[in-house]
């Protein structure tokens, strides 16, 4: 499975520089999104596998306000190992450098944050720019990735993923809950997404999703961004995002 995902992209995404302008073209940071990324048949066994994942072995993400279910157990879910393996491969990556104009792009692999999700009726993802600092590999996120596993999902559920302007005011670009489809987006401390309105899609159906990151070793961090967790909050005033103490 590893060497067939890795030679479909590198197959129907034959040139990474005419995507790179597209990643580039985006009107607050880079971002590129995807059809058929992933074949269908891999696809279909991904979802299978994370529908047969029991909830109760889930970590229940609830951060502001937000609900999914996310679970990252290579050793009990094959396929979801292959995937990533391929995902992590040199090949891949190279691909991945090369449509993203970035460099020394190492994978994590410990999968911090990364591996299934699932979001169920009524669940979301609030409005929030990523975490930037991997404290376990000690390394800077650079992109992210998220393929999406339905395929038979309608649009008026919602569940798009978002990406908004850098005041968190207008949406520039929605992602459709797609068979295999992916994006790709840079880091960047405005990069607000999420999908803020609770779904409305049948209790016996699930958002599946898969999300990877990417991190390297040369970036810097300023005075006016720290490390940080991912960020939920923005002050209006300052127009900045901001962190609150966490608590149970």
């Amino acid at each position: 499975m590893k060497q067939q995902l890795v030679k479909h992209i590198i197959e129907n995404f034959t040139d990474p520089y005419e995507l790179q302008k597209t990643y580039r073209s985006h009107p607050s940071y880079s971002l590129l999104t995807l059809e058929d990324f992933v074949p269908k048949h891999i696809v279909s066994a991904m979802a299978k596998e994370l529908d047969n994942v029991p909830l109760e072995d889930c970590k229940h993400f609830t951060r502001a306000g937000s609900c999914m279910y996310e679970y990252n157990d290579v050793t009990k879910t094959p396929v979801q190992d292959a995937v990533i393996d391929a995902l992590h491969s040199s090949t891949f990556i190279k691909w991945l450098q090369e449509v993203t104009d970035t460099v020394d792009l190492i994978p994590d692999p410990h999968l911090i944050g990364a591996g299934y999700v699932k979001s169920l009726t009524g669940d979301s993802l609030k409005l929030h720019c990523d975490f930037n600092w991997n404290e376990q590999i000690r390394l800077h996120r650079m992109l992210s990735l998220v393929i999406y596993l339905n395929d038979d999902w309608k649009e008026e559920w919602g569940g798009q993923l978002q990406f908004y302007d850098r005041e968190r005011q207008t949406v520039h670009s929605k992602v459709p809950v797609g068979n295999g489809n992916a994006v790709i987006w840079s880091y960047d401390n405005f990069a607000f997404h999420g999908y803020p309105d609770p779904m409305t899609n049948p209790k016996n159906t699930s958002r599946k999703a898969l999300r990877l990151f990417y991190y390297v070793s040369n970036a810097k961090h300023d005075d006016k961004h720290p490390p940080h967790r991912s960020l939920y909050w923005f002050d209006d005033k300052e127009k900045v995002p901001y962190d609150k103490p966490w608590t149970k």
